[in-house]
């Protein structure tokens, strides 16, 4: 299914993406960064909310992110017309805007596992 995103190979993150989410791990809410970058993602899916900036440095490699190839996946198939460039650089976008909501609500104290996602508990950059 990898063929989804084309001839992508590593998945980028914004520099600020990746603090917050060694700062999560750090915490102990996440045994490692690649399971925060996947539930960013999934947020991110779910809400339709996206975080869209161009400075973006390589993360990890897609396989190890998607190694079942759920995202891909979905993005075919919420997507099916788009590019599979566009339609990675929306999961990379969509997973951005989900780091930085659930890095904000681990800073406030309202990261409540069993309610994110929930249309009253997001919030918009």
């Amino acid at each position: 299914m990898i063929e989804a995103f084309g001839e992508v190979r590593t998945v980028p993150a914004t520099d600020k993406a990746k603090t917050y989410m060694k700062q999560l791990v750090t915490k102990n809410l996440f045994k490692e960064q690649a399971d925060v970058w996947r539930l960013g993602a999934s947020l991110g899916i779910s809400t339709g909310k996206v975080f869209e900036e161009e400075k973006r440095e390589t993360f990890q490699n897609i396989n190890s992110l998607d190694p079942d190839g759920i995202f891909a996946a979905i993005m075919i198939g919420l997507y099916p017309e788009k590019e599979p460039e566009e339609r990675f650089k929306l999961l990379v976008n969509y997973a951005e805007w989900g780091i930085r909501e659930i890095f904000r609500q681990s800073e406030i104290g309202t990261l409540d596992f069993s309610k994110l996602g929930l249309a009253k508990n997001n919030n918009t950059y």
